[in-house]
């Protein structure tokens, strides 16, 4: 009992001591008083009683205790009896079954144990007290209001009968006094929870503690070192289940519950097994007995406040009460019922996951049609890849379909690792020539999210699998289309388009993989329509074919042929529906990817600070799965758009990291080191980067896929080396590729661009940045437009150069990156009395490298804080170098200085 055990301190709440020491104040003067304690938890308020017990007794008070049962309503009086003949001298005293006489016999005894020090009439449980009993008190206490009689009465008034409720409501209006006077609050107990366990606790501890009339910090401790409740980042979480419960708690909470047994009794175990709302057929089927004989103990259950009625069915008021049931059963029992309750649960169509939970705590034995029932459940994807683990952990078979099941699921919600280790474990194991193909198919999939490595690991046992000799066409298909997929994504052009020929259009994974393989060859062969109609017939038969996680997979490959036929509105479409998608999936994997897309969307059409915000994102979410290729790519991206703005020092950064990374392809790498470096007005270092890139064979797939395009910058370094055999090069693919693509803009926009810039010709240039208009690609009209005025200004027409660059400007500032352009110092149109100056080569050569990229920035328009920024110097250094560059070529103002820079790069070209 809790008197037998040291208790814990119990928060005072106001009035409760004060009360107690008035009413024992007023024995001491003779005269008589009531305190009622009304119960609203779970243990009732037996630690109060056996307090004011314990204090009336310190007090010389003589105290006699009786406690109700719900016997005593067909036992007349039997409260104050039990009451009144235990503890006391002659105990065993029998009234006269006369109610009356009974009456005048207990208030004899009141008076005679009343003599000396006063007494004190416990009466707990008295909502059980029998009607007479009742009676007796509304005649007692008003009879004996003159004697040192205090009577304390413990009640719950959801569970008295009417008579009791009257006479309680009689005894407080006319003075008998409430304890504690006020309740507890959810803050209160929350608070109390928090000083206890040294955390925030969540709903579920405060609902616990809230259930609690007395001991609460008691009883929240041992929950604690229990390990029901667990501390961990500073909150206090309820747990799923724990150590056994201490033994004192146990039995007080089953004391509380009452005289419980039989039908009563199974009821509370089935629905402690089921652990959740549950139905009375529900317990009826796991306890095989009939509906009709339970009904009756549910129906008792509720009336006694430890069950409640809610739409769906039954539930305990209280998760202490079911966890103290729970731990009551033996583990035999235990056992037992949780098997039972597996196949109850999966006839009445429960989740899978709790199938799998009694499956667990059943002894990982279950019958075919539960084990049946939750196949189906990984197969139509209604369960969890958490379910498909725990299912193969249950049935010990890790090489079937269920394993290729688990595996998609695991990938679908980004657990790529244990997906990779189950399927390759599998691999090692299976016989199955069948399921050797599914599992390699879903490795081709899961190396999207690893590193470029693990495309020829795919690769490799594609290919050993396609050597078995029992191998059906269909799946020699299939393999072939794996190959192919991961082919592509490594570069390997012509291998993948060997592969993908002999894996045909079988449907299945030849579709799907084979598919999206040669969409990804006709990208790289700058077939961009084609690129697309391949997409979507790989879109179209993953979705046919499901699961739904793998429509998010598929659906990103439309994302690259889209930006590059500039069809925008439909990538942000799709990429929104992927988003929802990802969402009502619960999947993590796809935030980074359509992140990227995103971001390289906004990129393309010249959206640069929506740009800048998505990539930043994108690099942030892919940072939590490090081993992913998208960090790459995210921090590629980033590098292209910040140096897009003139953020050279971010944009060095993020390059150098995606550099120290790997993995994110060397043309990628190439493609941002030139343009990088094109920004910081470092010609000829990019120009010797752009070699490599020409000498790539992933020129073709750079041209025509680059957010940025490709072409025109090209042909500008090449024209700087003075590399004409370079600049025909660069423009013999632009013009193919527009021929390719007959009908998209930016294409023949980029064609236009890179031969006015070779033929110098300011119209072809002009023609270009409107083409680049209507495509939709801002920046890149920006840039058209920043080549046509400084041509024009070559050609001396000034005026035609001022308004050409005024309208760059204007574009620049559009997008975001109005620090790009500032237009070149005025010049009249040419006429022999106003030339440019001649250029003088000997001055020209004088000048220092620093000095020469100092002049150059000069003549763009920067200040000389900019252009410290932009060469890591100080404005005092950069200042030096300006004065240096102004004697040598003996000018007088920064307006000189440009025009001289102008006349000596006219010169080299």
């Amino acid at each position: 009992m809790l008197e037998d055990v040291e208790p814990h301190a119990t928060p005072r709440l106001s009035g409760h001591a004060e009360l107690v020491d008035a009413a024992l104040a007023a024995l001491a003067r003779g005269e008589g008083s009531v305190l009622i304690a009304e119960q609203h938890g779970v243990l009732g308020r037996r630690a109060l009683v056996s307090r004011v017990r314990a204090k009336a007794a310190q007090a010389g008070v003589r105290v006699v205790h009786g406690r109700a049962t719900h016997v005593d309503r067909v036992a007349p009086l039997s409260t104050l009896r039990a009451a009144l003949s235990t503890g006391t001298p002659g105990s065993h005293h029998d009234f006269d079954v006369s109610h009356l006489t009974a009456l005048r016999e207990i208030r004899t005894r009141l008076m005679d144990l009343s003599a000396g020090q006063g007494l004190l009439v416990c009466l707990d449980d008295f909502h059980h007290a029998d009607e007479v009993t009742a009676l007796a008190l509304r005649m007692l206490v008003p009879e004996l209001a003159g004697t040192p009689v205090l009577w304390l009465l413990s009640v719950r008034r959801s569970q008295a009968s009417a008579a009791v409720l009257g006479v309680v409501d009689v005894l407080l209006e006319a003075g008998a006094r409430r304890l504690p006077s006020r309740w507890p609050t959810g803050e209160d107990v929350r608070r109390l929870c928090a000083r206890v366990l040294g955390a925030e606790p969540d709903q579920a501890v405060v609902a616990i503690a809230s259930d609690l009339d007395s001991d609460t910090e008691r009883v929240v401790r041992a929950l604690q070192d229990a390990g029901h409740v667990r501390v961990a980042d500073g909150k206090a979480v309820l747990a799923s289940a724990g150590q056994p419960l201490p033994h004192w708690l146990v039995t007080e909470v089953r004391s509380a519950l009452g005289d419980l047994s039989g039908p009563t009794a199974e009821v509370l175990d089935a629905g402690a097994v089921l652990g959740r709302r549950f139905t009375v057929h529900e317990a009826a089927a796991l306890l095989r007995r009939p509906v009709a004989e339970l009904l009756w103990a549910a129906a008792l259950l509720v009336e006694t406040g430890v069950l409640a009625a809610v739409t769906s069915g039954l539930t305990f008021r209280s998760e202490l009460v079911r966890r103290v049931v729970y731990a009551g059963l033996t583990e035999p029992v235990r056992v037992a019922l949780h098997r039972e309750a597996a196949d109850v649960v999966a006839r009445e169509g429960r989740p899978a996951d709790e199938v799998v939970h009694h499956l667990e705590r059943g002894g990982h034995h279950g019958s075919g049609a539960v084990v049946d029932t939750l196949r189906k459940a990984v197969r139509d994807r209604t369960g969890s890849a958490g379910l498909a683990v725990r299912l193969l952990d249950l049935i010990r078979d890790d090489t079937g379909d269920l394993t290729v099941d688990a595996v998609r699921l695991l990938g679908a919600e980004g657990r790529t690792e244990q997906a990779w280790d189950l399927a390759v474990r599998a691999l090692n194991r299976t016989t199955d020539a069948g399921t050797e193909t599914r599992l390699v198919c879903a490795l081709a999939e899961l190396a999207d999210a690893r590193d470029p490595g693990h495309d020829h690991l795919v690769v490799e046992y594609a290919r050993r699998a396609s050597a078995r000799p029992d191998l059906a066409e269909r799946d020699r298909a299939d393999l072939a289309a794996v190959q192919a997929y991961r082919l592509a994504a490594a570069g390997h052009t012509e291998a993948a388009a060997n592969a993908a020929a002999l894996a045909g259009s079988a449907g299945g994974e030849a579709v799907v993989l084979g598919s999206a393989a040669r969409a990804q060859i006709a990208l790289r062969r700058g077939e961009l329509g084609r690129a697309l109609e391949l997409a979507r017939a790989a879109v179209h038969e993953a979705d046919r074919a499901g699961p739904p996680q793998r429509g998010l997979t598929s659906r990103l490959w439309l994302c690259a042929p889209l930006v590059a036929l500039d069809r925008f509105d439909e990538v942000h479409s799709t990429l929104d529906l992927v988003a929802r998608e990802t969402a009502q999936l619960g999947a993590s994997w796809p935030v980074s990817r359509w992140q990227y897309h995103q971001a390289r969307a906004h990129l393309a059409a010249g959206r640069l600070r929506s740009a800048a915000a998505g990539a930043e994102l994108a690099v942030l979410t892919a940072r939590e799965s490090p081993s992913s290729p998208m960090l790459g790519r995210a921090l590629l991206l980033l590098t292209e758009i910040r140096t897009a703005l003139g953020d050279v020092d971010a944009a060095e950064a993020n390059l150098r990291e995606a550099e120290q990374l790997g993995g994110a392809g060397a043309a990628r790498l190439t493609w941002r080191r030139v343009l990088l470096l094109c920004e910081s007005d470092r010609h000829d270092e990019a120009a010797e980067a752009a070699e490599v890139l020409l000498t790539s064979a992933d020129l073709i797939a750079i041209t025509a896929s680059a957010p940025t395009p490709v072409a025109p910058v090209l042909v500008r370094l090449a024209r700087h080396r003075a590399d004409e055999r370079r600049v025909d090069q660069i423009v013999r693919v632009a013009r193919e590729l527009s021929e390719r693509n007959p009908g998209v803009l930016w294409v023949a926009a980029a064609a236009a661009h890179a031969t006015g810039l070779r033929d110098r010709d300011v119209g072809a240039v002009i023609r270009a940045a409107e083409l680049h208009r209507h495509s939709g690609r801002a920046a890149a009209a920006a840039a058209a437009l920043t080549d046509a005025g400084q041509l024009a200004f070559e050609h001396g027409e000034g005026r035609q150069s001022r308004d050409l660059l005024e309208q760059a400007q204007h574009r620049w500032t559009a997008v975001g990156a109005g620090q790009r352009l500032t237009p070149v110092p005025d010049a009249p149109d040419r006429d022999p009395d106003d030339p440019i100056p001649s250029p003088s080569l000997e001055l020209w050569a004088s000048l220092t490298e620093t000095e020469v990229r100092v002049a150059r920035l000069v003549a763009r328009g920067l200040t000389n804080k900019a252009i410290a920024s932009r060469l890591t110097l100080s404005p005092n250094t950069i200042g030096t170098h300006v004065r240096n560059a102004f004697t040598k070529l003996q000018v007088t103002n920064r307006v000189e200085l440009a025009l001289q820079v102008i006349a000596h790069e006219r010169k080299r070209t």
